[in-house]
């Protein structure tokens, strides 16, 4: 995440995320999308719609060095799984956006030799709207940045291919986003593309129908979406189609902080960063993060 507005010829403040601070982070980021029955705000007639919702999910884990001499392995972890979630009609616009910030913390399992949710801190969940729609969708689109109400700046990279494609597809197409990725005839989708001019391998849509999440994932996924301690079933791990990766793979990148003669730098990266076949709401089950429905 990034910078605080700028006023005038004043330079924006760089706005620090809670997991820059701590000495090792290791980062895994991933891309959905799945269409959802959602109200439109601005409408008065208070209806349903069909709603394509783009998710970034990064999970970032946190750790220092033990004072008490045990090895890094073993380590608590402070977790942060930060939610951005793009929300756009059937005509390419964007309608809404904003960020579900998950706190949690793992501590390691001498039986299982890995790391498993600490019941005994409490998860803790924070909610970044963005700004307004119309001002919204020029800022993602034109200038690659997401804008929030409090100030906050993030800039776009891959994220915002997906979203101008997902724009393109909505805007130009019969059929959303999303069930382009979930269709069987993958001729059809491939001709499709072709006519829009999108190269069905740089968005990652690749051989064969896109296999929809697990439903324990879909939960998981809808966790992260939400806010709200228990949160809406119907809205968030039912969809009417999805949700499904964007892409085959994850990102996976190793930050530290290194110490040079007391000055302590800020994170950096310290292995190439790696794309692997790794389901991060699958990693998220398997440390015990329930779901509490309704």
């Amino acid at each position: 995440m990034g910078t605080s507005v700028s006023l005038g010829n004043y330079e924006p403040e760089k706005i620090p995320e809670p997991w820059e601070e701590y000495q090792y982070r290791d980062l895994s980021r991933a891309y959905y999308t799945q269409s959802l029955n959602m109200k439109i705000e601005t409408d008065s007639d208070g209806l349903l719609h069909c709603i394509t919702a783009l998710t970034s999910l990064e999970l970032n884990k946190c750790y220092t060095d033990s004072e008490k001499q045990v090895t890094i392995d073993k380590s608590p972890r402070n977790c942060y799984l930060s939610a951005l979630t793009i929300y756009m009609n059937n005509k390419g616009e964007i309608i809404k956006g904003e960020r579900i910030l998950t706190q949690f913390k793992l501590i390691h399992n001498p039986s299982g030799g890995t790391h498993i949710l600490d019941s005994s801190f409490k998860v803790r969940k924070q909610k970044e709207s963005c700004i307004e729609a119309k001002d919204l969708h020029d800022h993602v689109i034109a200038n690659k940045m997401i804008t929030f109400r409090n100030g906050k700046v993030h800039l776009l990279k891959k994220f915002h291919e997906y979203i101008v494609e997902a724009s393109i597809c909505n805007r130009r197409t019969d059929v959303n986003y999303t069930n382009l990725k979930v269709t069987e005839n993958r001729d059809e989708l491939n001709k499709t593309l072709s006519l829009l001019g999108i190269s069905a391998a740089s968005v990652g849509f690749v051989p064969g129908k896109a296999p929809v999440i697990a439903d324990t994932a879909m939960k998981i996924l809808g966790l992260a979406l939400s806010a709200e301690p228990r949160f809406s079933i119907a809205e968030y791990t039912y969809p009417i189609k999805g949700p499904v990766y964007l892409d085959e793979k994850t990102k996976i990148e190793n930050y530290e902080r290194s110490n040079y003669n007391g000055y302590v730098s800020s994170q950096k990266v310290m292995k190439p960063t790696k794309y692997e076949k790794r389901d991060i709401l699958k990693e998220l089950e398997d440390y015990g993060l329930k779901i509490a429905a309704k």
